[in-house]
């Protein structure tokens, strides 16, 4: 070979005339480079293990995050650095082999969460054995039912199913097992209790892009509600949360002349997805409450005590002042139960125009039996069958009558009712009290305050007097 090498090399010199010299010297580089390039052993050493070592230590990775055992094999049982090794090894071998290298942080992580799941074990099981223990004679009756006392599996079962149920019906049922206050004696309490929807049926709300929220009110609302305030205790019942219907009711009735209490959504029970106006939650006798709603979710738990009436949708109508007739009739009859009544209706969403046909019949009746002298609708009413001693007339009708006398007595008490609190407002705007007042004690103790203010309410009065004339002198000129 390198004979072979050397002929030609001294042939190609001849050709290009170069010099032997250097001719043996690029002979000798040519040999050395194919030496160099097929034969690695001048530039290795031998070594007993041809694999190459890693420069990473077990610490250099464990610091890295990578969990090395005691012979420095990784997680999936290769040595730390090293990538050929046989993959056919058995990994239960590694598995056996390995051991975690933990810190003293880790020891107390693991500690503290042993700590955390006996705590948290033992304080179930002790709440499962105290919900399973015995009736309290506190607990309510409902509960109990059909579920006796002693320490049998089964016994013991039932009583922590009924408590745990217990705890979730907290959040369906209304704040207060009451939700009204008890009703004021005899003498100053209304014969009935109505209870009225606020959204689509008095004000009806809708959005534009153009306005925003908007909200009307349904013509014969006010009147509505004055002439029935005078009957009937008129609950607002809403729909909606507080927060969005309070302002509203606030508008309505300003000074709570007509309306005696208002409630809101979260005064609903909720049950099987919908919000339910519990009547019996109301703490008023069920024969003597009537509700008007527009959905029939809302007393779904006594339809019979309710009158239906479609969604107001913002146009004008007279749907409220039809139903005041009605409502008066039930007031003034002294009716013991009103759902029969109620019931008596084939359609109770079109009972206004109903109940008008059965007036008319009625009507007609009774001014054919007048005629002929029969007054059985006057003495089945127990009411005179005279006005002014000869005019006779039909009863409902001087029930309405009387009625709208009250009704404009009322209205005229309110207005000046209103007038004198805007007084009262404009005199009590001055009267303030500063931070230096607080400091320094100046306040005025309670029984100056309570003179102050009786001094102030016959100010409030004697003006309020005086623009009356004022009224009087201007409406008479």
């Amino acid at each position: 070979m390198l004979s072979v090498l050397r002929n030609s090399v001294r042939l190609n010199s001849r050709a290009l005339k170069i010099a032997p010299s250097v001719v043996s010297t690029l002979t000798s580089v040519q040999v050395s480079k194919r030496l160099l390039t097929s034969s690695p052993s001048f530039l290795q050493k031998e070594t007993k293990d041809d694999k190459p070592k890693s420069i990473l230590t077990d610490d250099m990775l464990f610091k890295a995050g990578v969990d090395v055992d005691e012979k420095g094999q990784g997680k999936n049982g290769e040595k730390a650095g090293e990538e050929g090794e046989d993959q056919n090894e058995p990994s239960s071998k590694a598995e056996k082999s390995r051991r975690k290298r933990q810190t003293s942080t880790d020891i107390k992580r693991e500690k503290y969460a042993n700590w955390f799941y006996i705590f948290s074990l033992s304080a179930l099981t002790g709440t499962a054995i105290y919900m399973a223990r015995d009736w309290e004679p506190q607990e309510s009756v409902e509960l109990k039912k059909d579920i006796d006392n002693g320490y049998t599996l089964s016994l013991m079962y039932k009583r922590f199913k009924a408590r745990f149920n217990s705890m979730f019906t907290y959040f369906q049922d209304p704040p207060f097992p009451d939700l009204l206050p008890p009703p004021p004696p005899p003498p100053y309490q209304r014969p009935l209790t109505l209870v009225i929807t606020l959204e689509d049926f008095l004000v009806h709300s809708e959005w534009s892009q153009k306005y925003g929220w908007r909200t009307a009110k349904r013509p014969g609302a006010d009147y509505f509600l004055g002439y029935l305030s005078q009957y009937y205790e008129i609950v607002l019942f809403s729909s909606n949360y507080m927060m969005y219907s309070e302002k509203i009711a606030e508008k309505l009735d300003p000074i709570h002349a007509f309306v005696s209490y208002n409630l809101f959504k979260e005064h609903c029970v909720y049950k099987d997805g919908v919000h339910i106006k519990d009547l019996s939650k109301l703490n008023r006798d069920l024969s003597k409450v009537i509700i008007i709603d527009t959905d029939p979710n809302s007393y779904k738990l006594q339809p019979e005590n309710a009158i239906p009436m479609d969604p107001w949708n913002g146009e004008a109508d007279d749907k409220l002042v039809r139903l005041i007739p009605f409502l008066e009739y039930l007031a003034t009859q002294q009716t013991k139960d009103v759902r029969p009544i109620l019931n008596s209706f084939e359609d109770k969403k079109n009972l206004a125009t109903e109940f008008d046909h059965r007036v008319k019949k009625l009507k007609d009746k009774f001014y054919g039996d007048n005629k002929s002298g029969g007054n059985w609708a006057m003495k089945a009413l127990g009411i005179g069958n005279t006005l002014g001693g000869s005019t006779t007339k039909f009863p409902l009708d001087l029930i309405h009558e009387e009625g709208q006398k009250n009704y404009l007595m009322f209205m005229k008490m309110i207005e000046e009712e209103k007038e004198k609190i805007r007084i009262q407002q404009e005199q009590m705007s001055g009267q303030t009290f500063t931070l230096k007042d607080y400091v320094e004690g100046n306040l005025p103790s309670p029984e100056e305050q309570m003179k102050i203010q009786l001094e102030k309410q016959k100010e409030v009065d004697a003006l309020f007097e005086e623009e009356k004339k004022k009224k009087k002198n201007a409406e008479s000129k």
